[in-house]
């Protein structure tokens, strides 16, 4: 039976290497396994059931793909990553990098009419959440997500240029289109501006404006994802750098868990460097009433906290550019959680 061809739009990249898949129907299985010691009928029972599937080799059996991939752009979006180099001091480990990196984009702007309802009110095409009593504005602002990541960033940038030169070099990224799936991260990772395998950390700042759930109790508190999971040496270099600070933040794991729901350490840019075997940290506040709505507005932000958040980035991407090695890549996985 001839398969008909496949008809539909996609915003991944066309490039990416993909491994194959196949997907078939029940009398194809059948047909395929006809003369195997096992039939597919049995197999899939097992399957079903979550019972160890035996291992065999089925005789006289080959499948060949003829893959003919045909496709048109049907809409281009551009934009770009922008990428800071600060030189390091020494000789040698001045070819190997710290990076720090936030997210400039956000998730956009609606240009629909605001209908209400008994329901309340909506506007047509908004790309978040409308908040109650702001359904007139159009315009997700990203404050917190990633605003103050970006200028935590930039202020990084500068307090590095401006200060003692570290022995490693730095290079700081605000990558572009993360709400669409880590784009710049990605193309960052595949498509390095300096050797993706001289990168000896990477530190991803993406919420840290806030106090989760808007709580006063967690006005010290920030909270570290992925910081052991490839280098148990990064994690103390970062509990290291706290504990020196004046007035020590709160450290919390919580999301750091592997268990917990929110699984945010796939969930921002630090993750396309932990792909490729980089050692991350991912630093954020938490989420609020106005993640993703059109109300996480600069006047919220506690910017107190933020500076505070930033100056312990700091101590510990200087901590790292610093150091003789580069953090041990252990893979121990995930030890501080919930």
């Amino acid at each position: 039976m001839p398969i008909p061809a496949a008809d539909f739009t996609t915003v991944q990249r066309l490039d990416a290497p993909e491994p194959p898949n196949l997907t078939a129907n029940d009398a194809f299985f059948s047909f395929l396994f006809s003369q195997a010691p096992v039939k597919y009928e049995e197999l899939k029972r097992k399957a079903s059931a979550r019972e160890e599937l035996p291992s065999f080799r089925v005789p006289g059996a080959a499948i060949t793909f003829d893959v003919d991939a045909d496709y048109e752009v049907v809409r281009t979006q551009l934009t770009k990553n922008v990428v800071g180099l600060i030189e390091g001091a020494d000789p040698q480990l001045k070819n190997t990098y710290v990076a720090f990196g936030a997210h400039y984009d956000h998730v956009g702007y609606a240009e629909g009419e605001v209908t209400r309802s008994d329901a309340g009110a909506r506007r047509a095409g908004a790309p978040g959440r409308v908040s109650a009593g702001a359904e007139d504005d159009r315009i997700w602002n990203g404050a917190d997500d990633d605003g103050s990541g970006t200028v935590a960033v930039m202020a990084l940038a500068k307090a590095f240029a401006e200060g003692p030169k570290p022995k490693r070099s730095l290079v700081f990224v605000w990558h572009a289109g993360e709400e669409r799936g880590l784009w710049g991260s990605r193309y960052f990772a595949d498509y390095p501006t300096v050797p993706i395998d001289k990168i000896v950390a990477q530190l991803n700042i993406d919420m840290i404006g806030r106090n989760r759930d808007d709580k006063a109790s967690e006005a010290n508190t920030v909270y570290l994802v992925g910081s052991d999971r490839i280098s148990s040496e990064l994690h103390a270099l970062n509990r290291a750098a706290n504990a020196a600070l004046p007035k020590p933040l709160t450290l919390n794991y919580e999301f750091n868990d592997p268990t917990d729901l929110e699984q945010l350490y796939y969930r921002s840019d630090h993750y396309s460097y932990a792909a490729k075997g980089i050692p991350i940290i991912f630093f954020t506040t938490g989420l609020h009433p106005d993640y993703h709505a059109n109300t996480d507005e600069v006047s919220k932000i506690e910017f107190d906290k933020m500076t505070r958040i930033t100056q312990m980035i700091y101590e510990t991407g200087a901590r790292i550019a610093n150091l003789d090695h580069a953090p041990v890549r252990d893979n121990k996985g995930p030890r501080a959680g919930s």
